[in-house]
């Protein structure tokens, strides 16, 4: 009999060579009583959890750990869905444990305050499942066949397990258009280590095309992207909240992104790791997934990021936008600001200063938003400049 992993990477070969859509596994659920039935139930079309793992399996649950921030914001995987993947992993005769990296600097106070404040770590010591700090103990992911990146410094324990299971929340993202199953893997780099691939990648497809490199090489080997209750406007840090009622499902991340953007009523082709994948010959934007389960009907209400006037123009002009009409990181909220440095840690480039409030160097910006996503008071939000403000574009 193959092996789960080895099976799941067959099934995923087989659908590019032949054309066929993967599978993405949809379900109408809400948090609380039932909510295990429905994650079995979202499981089923792949066959059940022991098609997925094996017995005996060291699984790394990567979760999305941003910051600290209670559940109901919507801004970390939500315990409850956790809890559920927890137990059918050890009834699967698994040995799980919890994973992820948040932005910005990652001491052990800071990352332990995320994990209880987010209720993962309640629920860990429930299932008495281990989380794992990922922060020191560093590994090479050799990415050969990357088009930007050919290796990646990560987590090691995410290199070491025998799988990778995420377990995610569906949320929007400054950058990217969407945080779904290509986006959560980034959790995997360390810390400040973003910070440089950010500097790198500075164009919004290069990003995109890097995220891609990095989920290819790592290849989970299942993904549940939980949009029961979602979070819209502008995520992945600052958005709210918004019910959706929706669990996603699918070993094919690729494809599950395309399902996120039609529940969300993004236009597929402008989420960038869908385009990226694309792009790339691996996505047919026609024709991406084939769904199990229960209809994907858009949520025409879905509040989508601030859209910038660059996703009108050319690549070749992408650059000149970005210092002309795309939104830049400012501080609105000076009295919410707590002067904890995170935003200038997480700045790849040094464009900001702590002066002693967050001062902004837009010559040295590249609008990647990572000091956005880390604020822990939402004192930080991109604002538009006068032309998006006077022509805002459509979704």
């Amino acid at each position: 009999m193959d092996a789960p992993h080895d099976t799941g990477r067959r099934e995923l070969g087989d659908a590019l060579r032949h054309g066929h859509p993967a599978v993405v596994s949809h379900v109408r659920a809400r948090h609380g009583p039932g909510l295990d039935e429905a994650v079995e139930r979202l499981v089923e079309p792949f066959g059940g959890w022991t098609s997925i793992v094996a017995p005996g399996e060291r699984v790394a649950v990567k979760v999305n750990l941003l910051r600290a921030a209670p559940p109901e914001k919507a801004v970390t995987t939500h315990p409850e869905t956790l809890g559920c993947v927890l137990r059918a992993l050890k009834a699967a005769g698994t040995e799980p444990f919890v994973a992820d990296s948040p932005g910005g600097r990652n001491g052990p106070a800071k990352v332990a305050r995320a994990y209880k404040l987010s209720g993962i770590a309640d629920v860990c010591a429930a299932e008495g499942v281990q989380i794992v700090d990922v922060e020191d103990d560093r590994s090479v992911l050799a990415a050969p066949e990357g088009r930007l990146y050919r290796s990646f410094a990560i987590g090691r324990a995410f290199k070491d397990a025998d799988a990778v299971v995420q377990v995610g929340v569906l949320k929007t993202h400054q950058l990217m258009r969407l945080t779904g199953g290509v986006k959560l893997t980034y959790g995997v780099v360390p810390g400040l280590a973003k910070a440089h691939l950010h500097v790198k990648a500075q164009r919004r497809e290069d990003f995109a095309d890097m995220l891609l490199d990095l989920h290819l090489a790592l290849r989970p080997r299942f993904t549940i992207i939980d949009g029961i209750l979602a979070m819209e406007g502008q995520g992945p840090g600052s958005g709210s909240p918004r019910e959706l009622g929706s669990l996603f499902a699918a070993r094919d991340c690729l494809a599950l992104d395309a399902a996120l953007a039609d529940r969300t009523a993004h236009p597929r082709e402008r989420v960038y790791t869908v385009a990226a994948s694309a792009r790339r010959g691996l996505l047919d934007l026609a024709d991406p997934y084939r769904v199990a389960g229960d209809p994907i009907e858009p949520d025409t209400g879905f509040t989508p990021v601030q859209k910038d006037l660059q996703v009108l123009l050319p690549p070749a002009l992408h650059r000149l936008a970005r210092k002309l009409v795309t939104a830049r990181p400012r501080l609105v909220d000076a009295d919410a600001c707590i002067r904890c440095n995170e935003c200038a840690a997480i700045c790849g480039t040094r464009a900001i200063v702590m002066d002693p409030l967050p001062r902004f160097d837009d010559s040295a910006c590249v609008r990647c938003f990572a000091c956005t996503e880390v604020c822990p008071t939402a004192a930080i939000d991109n604002v538009p400049p006068l032309p998006m403000r006077l022509f805002p574009p459509r979704r």
